[in-house]
This record gives structure tokens, C-alpha cells and sequence, in this order.
């Protein structure tokens, strides 16, 4: 099922560190409480299921797929978070402080922003 499939392919250690670069110190139980309804979810397939593999009948080919892609793919987690920390402490658009260079570099920044989202979205297959 697609709840089974996104769930097999979720890495904590990749939503933590989104947490730990751009959340609100006053917000981080928020991604604890969504890590822990994920688990939750996880157990519920499982039990609804009455197996352990949730991934599927084709858990192996995901397995082999993933081990490929992960590496790529988790590096361009990384840099998408540090991406959208910098973009954040950047200038808004309307503020007297974004001069011209510091616009075209927020400009190229918004454009590996982007490609960072095609990239994960291209190696997560059809879950992004």
C-alpha cells in the first residue's frame, strides 16, 4: 500500500537534522511527536498486515534500490536543509539590506533550493 511504501521509505536521521537546523528550539517536540505517530502508524500496518514487512512483496528490489540512492539522495537531504537555513537568514526581498549582489546570490540559492527538491523527489522515486 502507499502508506506502507512512504513509511519504509522515512529515515529519522534525516528529519532530525531539518529539526536541528530550522526548527525553533520552543517547536522541537513537534518533530518528536510526528516521529513518534510514525512509529505509531508503522506498528498499526504491521498489525493490520500481520507481517513485518511492510514494504511489500517487492521489499528486496526497494532494499536494493535504497542502497544505491541513499547515499546521493541523503547527501542532497543535507544540503537542502543548510540551503534553507542560509535562505531564511537572508534578506526578504522587499528590505532595503537585500542589495543587488546579495539578491543574485539569494537568487542562485533559491535555484539549488529547487533542484534540491527535483533531486530528492527523483531519487525517492514517487514519494519525494
Amino acid at each position: 500500500s502507499l502508506i506502507s511504501m512512504l513509511i519504509s521509505k522515512t529515515d529519522f536521521s534525516i528529519t532530525k537534522n531539518y529539526d536541528e537546523l530550522l526548527v525553533d528550539p520552543s517547536l522541537m517536540s513537534l518533530g518528536d511527536e510526528v516521529r513518534n505517530k510514525l512509529v505509531e502508524t508503522r506498528q498499526s500496518v504491521i498489525d493490520v498486515s500481520g507481517t513485518e514487512d511492510i514494504g511489500g512483496p517487492h521489499i528486496q528490489l526497494m532494499r536494493a534500490s535504497s542502497t544505491i540512492r541513499n547515499p546521493y539522495v541523503d547527501s542532497i537531504n543535507v544540503v537542502q536543509a543548510e540551503l534553507l537555513r542560509v535562505l531564511r537568514s537572508m534578506p526578504e526581498d522587499d528590505s532595503p539590506d537585500l542589495t543587488p549582489e546579495l539578491k543574485k546570490l539569494k537568487n542562485t540559492r533559491i535555484d539549488a533550493l529547487l533542484l534540491s527538491i527535483k533531486g530528492i523527489s527523483h531519487g525517492m522515486k514517487n514519494s519525494g
